[in-house]
């Protein structure tokens, strides 16, 4: 057996076939990471800090499986078998993650509220849970590079191209299996099935590996004796070769002639070349996501779009090693070209509100953001995903015998790198620099890195690249200087000189605008339109905070979920309640509220306000005391941040926190929302909460209010008395005739409008945006 073949895998059928296996287990990578996130919201909820850490668990894992594994893996005499039982151990670990978490959110109010206060505390926490459950499986999913790199990797010379395969097909599964959870798995299987399904993709994968196993160890020509001599020759000639230093390893044929310190300086930069493409990520999905429908599904088609790119790029620069050597040259050039396209798509950004692309579609639909998506980001991802088969060429020397370790490691350092540039970026730089700056400081990094490249490179190329940094810094300053203004408003309004208020912060960029000859103000929360001051809109605040009060009259404290600008949270103040706990997950909103100070009655100034920046169900999870009063305006339930508000799980959370003589009330939205999922919506709050009552007060608004008795005509009679009493209700709600008339159903009415169905659980929850 060949000591560049360690498995006798030869010929483009087997060689094919490890192709496929790759790109099946690159689909149930991205199954676990979505299925996983939307999971852990249960637990920790649906924060920017909840999510980081999720994220930040599973690229830790890859990043240690990938370094561990990488160094021992070329010592490995049958490294498919190794490949094999990682996949049945991924399987494994994967299908006992969702009975981890489930366990977890029985264990994580009590440890959290132990923890000292602060925000820092509990993500710290957060981390420690997530790493728990999640960081052995995806251990063992980082460590597949390195052991496939080393079996498919095999001739020296090409070891680049084929790395860069790796990587094509990889990264082509990950953007197919993201697509699929996003749009259909979780719709149709839920999220614990989904994962399941993700299982069962590794178990085929390590079962027609170990079938390639045996098609590579089946009876030659040769005798058993002589085979099993090539099997141990194979293996110490591994095992010396990754137990020597690299300057003691024999040269191969083909190695590439770079010195130690250039060689150095491709890993560092590809450790910073990762900080900067996940950096580019945050920037990209939050400016994306102002121009999308905010759904469910909005994040799942930005990344698959970005993983295509990845993919496409990966596969070109595959293809030309194939045909010539790589230099550093070659990667300098990239990081050149990186940093200048990151400057030129913010002008597209800038130019999406222009264009209506929606009306092309006939609204948000998901062809229109996979277009958006399409025209902006995917360009620079074609180049990033060029990078990983240069590198790959470049860190290995294409020497086939040091593969392993040298692709586990330098993948490695650039899955750290990303760990930085999404937590730097997203905590650090854009609440510090803006969207805007921030992509050009990470373009100045781009730029900064190409030009040390070529200054490295000694491969003699062509005269005129010794201009190219100077050319690319000049272009990106020009382009820069060029751009227009730094707001991103959304696709509706872009009129700044209506601007009162505008702040980007580490989850939401917030705008407030105002047309005083209207007396109207808006806010908008990532491009979505909230908290207009229409008179439609002030009677559902006005209902939300008075109704609550007028029920449960003399109440002690009050919870108020998703806090926006204060509205009704000022509303209900008016009614003296001792303390009122107001959540939201936006201190920008909070923030913004000062400028809604009139329509909030100057809530922000209330000594009885305690506001928590926080995801609403997190928060409820970790509450000790009941609460008389809980009231919840969460956003749409199509929005990807609001949809855990909206299932049976959460509404027996409501009522675990409900005192015993207390009342809950949910805003519930008419307009985007099939009937069908309106219909389920209310089914799912009469299953925890049978004696709800359903009110409107017009447009688009509807309300589910709930008691532990039944509302009868006495209650109501004492509610429109109390009103009528009050001139601040009077004022904002009418006389009492006009309040009795927003009682919408009741009894057997409601019954039969809901009908019979299913209720929405945390595992199935999902809605489609309705046109």
């Amino acid at each position: 057996m060949r000591p560049d073949s360690p498995d006798r895998l030869e010929g483009a059928g087997r060689r094919t076939a490890l192709l496929t296996l790759f790109f099946l287990s690159g689909v149930s990578g991205l199954i676990y990471q979505i299925a996983w996130v939307r999971q852990s919201v249960f637990t920790f909820g649906v924060s920017v800090y909840a999510y980081s850490t999720v994220i930040g668990a599973y690229m830790i894992g890859l990043a240690l499986g990938s370094y561990v594994m990488g160094r021992r893996v070329d010592a490995h005499a049958r490294p498919l078998r190794t490949y094999a039982g990682l996949e049945v151990g991924i399987a494994a670990l994967a299908a006992l993650s969702p009975f981890l978490l489930a366990a977890l959110h029985g264990v994580y109010p009590g440890l959290s509220n132990a923890l000292p206060a602060g925000g820092v505390w509990l993500t710290l926490g957060r981390l420690v849970f997530s790493l728990a459950v999640l960081t052995p499986t995806t251990f063992l999913i980082g460590a597949t590079l390195p052991v496939m790199s080393r079996i498919y990797a095999t001739h020296g010379g090409r070891v680049g191209s084929d790395v860069g395969r790796l990587y094509l097909v990889n990264t082509a599964g990950a953007a197919l299996g993201c697509v699929l959870t996003g749009l259909v798995f979780l719709r149709y299987l839920g999220a614990r099935e989904t994962i399941f399904l993700g299982a069962a993709i590794n178990l085929l994968v390590a079962g027609g590996a170990l079938a390639l196993l045996r098609l590579a160890q089946a009876p030659r020509t040769t005798s058993a004796a002589s085979e099993a001599g090539d099997v141990a020759t194979d293996s110490a000639a591994a095992a010396v070769a990754s137990a020597m230093p690299e300057a003691a390893t024999p040269p191969a044929e083909n190695a590439l002639p770079i010195p130690a310190g250039a060689l150095r300086y491709v890993a560092i930069a590809y450790g910073i070349s990762g900080f900067i493409a996940l950096g580019y990520e945050v920037v990209w999905a939050r400016i994306l996501y102002i121009h999308s429908s905010h759904a469910s599904y909005s994040f799942s088609l930005m990344l698959t779009v970005f993983l295509a790119g990845l993919a496409l790029g990966g596969a070109g620069a595959s293809w030309v090693l194939r045909r010539r050597r790589a230099t550093l040259r070659h990667f300098g050039a990239i990081q050149l070209a990186i940093g200048l396209l990151a400057v030129l798509i913010l002008h597209a950004f800038a130019r999406l509100p222009a264009l209506h692309l929606e009306d092309w579609f006939g609204g948000y639909t998901i062809a229109y953001e996979f277009l958006i998506a399409f025209v902006t980001i995917f360009p620079p991802a074609v180049l990033l995903g060029a990078l990983f088969p240069v590198v790959g060429s470049l860190y290995t020397r294409e020497r086939a015998q040091v593969v392993g370790l040298r692709i586990g490691r330098v993948n490695a350092f650039n899955t750290l790198g990303a760990i930085a540039g999404s937590l730097g970026a997203g905590f650090v730089l854009v609440p510090l620099l803006g969207l805007r700056n921030t992509a050009v400081a990470l373009a100045v990094l781009n730029l900064a890195l190409g030009a040390v490249a070529l200054r490295f490179d000694r491969s003699g190329g062509r005269r005129s690249l010794r201009f190219a940094p100077a050319g690319a810094v000049a272009a990106t300053i020009l382009a820069v200087a060029i751009l227009p203004t730094g707001f991103y408003l959304g696709s509706y309004y872009t009129e700044a000189d209506r601007l009162i208020f505008y702040k980007e912060g580490v989850e939401t960029t917030v705008a407030v605008l105002e047309v005083p000859e209207d007396n109207f103000k808006i806010s908008f929360v990532n491009g979505r339109d909230e908290v207009p001051t229409d008179r439609a809109s002030m009677s559902a605040f006005r209902l939300l905070g008075h109704l609550p009060p007028l029920l449960r009259p003399g109440a002690r404290n009050a919870l108020v979920l998703s806090f926006g600008n204060g509205i009704a949270t000022g509303t209900m103040n008016t009614h003296g309640i001792p303390v009122i706990d107001a959540v939201d997950l936006s201190p920008e909103m909070i923030e913004a509220a000062a400028v809604y100070h009139e329509e909030n009655y100057d809530v922000l100034d209330s000594d009885r306000l305690r506001l928590h920046v926080e995801d609403g169900r997190n928060f409820l999870l970790r509450a000790e005391e009941p609460y008389d009063i809980i009231s919840v305006d969460a956003t749409h339930p199509a929005n990807a941040s609001s949809w855990a508000l909206f299932t049976s799980e959460f509404y027996q959370l409501i009522e675990s926190r409900l005192a015993e003589d207390g009342v809950f009330m949910q805003w519930i939205p008419i307009h985007g929302v099939r009937e069908d999922d309106y219909r389920d919506i209310l089914r799912t709050v009469w299953d925890v909460f049978p004696n709800m009552v359903l009110w409107s007060t017009g447009s688009t608004h509807s309300y589910v209010v709930a008691t532990r008795e039944p509302m009868s005509s006495v209650v109501m009679q004492s509610v429109l008395a109390r009103a009528a009493a009050n001139p601040i209700v009077a004022r904002d709600l009418g006389p009492p005739e006009t309040i009795a008339g927003y009682v919408a159903m009741a009894g057997t009415d409601l019954t039969g409008y809901i009908g019979r169905g299913p209720v929405i659980t945390d595992n199935d929850a999902f809605f489609m945006p309705a046109r």
